[in-house]
């Protein structure tokens, strides 16, 4: 397998986590970055999925090996030479509840999934008293369970770093869109602007833009974009505070960044297509919501806006696998809003698959042809 070449178009989570892999294995790979709306680099993401309330085994099972995954995904870069402190930041999680049950759930949940998931720490209920000397600018009434083990991540910096430690080995990292078609000799050839270059394997990690790399193809793929945005707040006196993560009832997260940062968001907007345009009743809508729990955000000037699209599935399921009618194509796409929960773990066995022969996936459980399939038989 190693003396063949291996092209990844899409430089988000999921392909940059990849492409540092195979170069860690010293594979000839290649990564395509066009960039523009990608959602990991205008993400903030909590990385804490131990105590949602969905039911989709699937997914938490990804999720679930996914927050445990970053820790050896940080311990890796940093062997490598890389920083870390400004990518991944382990400062505890703070789940506002509003009923006394639900802080109940939080401990047995805490109980049960511990043994299979040991990152997740000490749990405890804390009244709002207790949380505001944890963090000093939550003024909400309501009590919260404080998870031990919760964290944040940068997107951006994940990114950025990755794709500096694929050019530190050597590899290819080409800013710009690119296609790919069938060669005469039956591999691939992939074009960008201003170059052309044959592969034998692809992963297609391009997040919503899936279905148009696949249409030249014959086949259709369910996937769309959902735009979501973000804006934060700084102020220099909030440095180096390791206050926690806010995970609110909703779908509003507010999430302090040592480098003196306050992140709030996202937002979850269908029907937008690949819009990149900040709405200001959208983002006014966020403030709204982070207002009930830090108010003081009020009296401060937003610092900065970010837009980016994710990729869903009709069920909201993730696809990932070998791409229908293509041999040496395969695609991971539909992670939504945990992406960077999911992503550099599902990135990760992937690259297994390839090295190893085989992954911990059950292909079953994602089965790909239910989102990919001939243009014929479109739903």
């Amino acid at each position: 397998m190693k003396d063949q070449k291996i092209a990844i178009i899409g430089g988000g989570i999921v392909g940059s986590t990849a492409a540092y892999y195979l170069s860690r294995k010293n594979y000839d790979v290649t990564l395509y970055d066009h960039g523009v709306g990608q959602a990991t680099r205008a993400s903030a993401g909590i990385i804490c999925p131990w105590f949602s309330k969905r039911r989709n085994k699937a997914w938490y099972f990804l999720v679930s090996k996914g927050a445990e995954f970053y820790r050896q995904f940080m311990e890796d870069l940093s062997q490598d030479g890389y920083k870390t402190d400004g990518i991944f930041q382990e400062d505890t999680a703070l789940l506002p509840r509003k009923k006394d049950k639900d802080l109940q759930f939080d401990l047995d949940q805490a109980a049960k999934k511990r043994p299979e998931s040991p990152s997740i720490g000490f749990v405890k209920s804390l009244t709002s008293q207790k949380i505001k000397k944890a963090f000093p600018l939550y003024e909400s009434n309501l009590p919260a369970s404080w998870i031990q083990g919760g964290a944040r991540i940068d997107g951006l910096a994940l990114i950025q770093t990755l794709q500096q430690a694929v050019k530190d080995r050597g590899k290819q990292v080409i800013h710009d869109k690119a296609s790919f078609q069938r060669s005469p000799q039956g591999k691939y050839l992939i074009k960008s602007h201003d170059f052309t270059e044959s592969y034998d394997q692809i992963l297609l990690a391009v997040g919503p833009w899936l279905p148009e790399l696949l249409k030249p193809f014959g086949l259709a793929c369910d996937i769309r974009p959902q735009k979501g945005q973000l804006l934060s707040f700084y102020d220099s006196d909030w440095t180096n505070k390791h206050w926690p993560v806010i995970m609110p009832p909703g779908e509003v997260d507010i999430i302090p960044f040592n480098n003196g940062e306050i992140v709030i968001g996202a937002s979850h907007e269908d029907n937008q297509g690949f819009d990149l345009k900040p709405d200001a009743k959208v983002l006014n809508e966020l403030l709204q919501h982070a207002y009930n729990y830090v108010p003081t955000l009020k009296n401060r000037s937003i610092h900065s806006t970010r837009v980016g699209t994710r990729a869903y599935t009709s069920t909201y399921d993730i696809l990932v696998g070998a791409v229908p009618q293509l041999n040496n194509v395969w695609a991971i796409s539909g992670l939504g809003s945990s992406g960077l929960t999911s992503g550099p773990y599902l990135a990760y066995q992937w690259v297994q698959l390839l090295d190893q022969g085989s992954w911990e996936i059950d292909a079953s459980l994602y089965p790909i042809e239910q989102y990919i399939y001939p243009q014929s038989m479109s739903k």
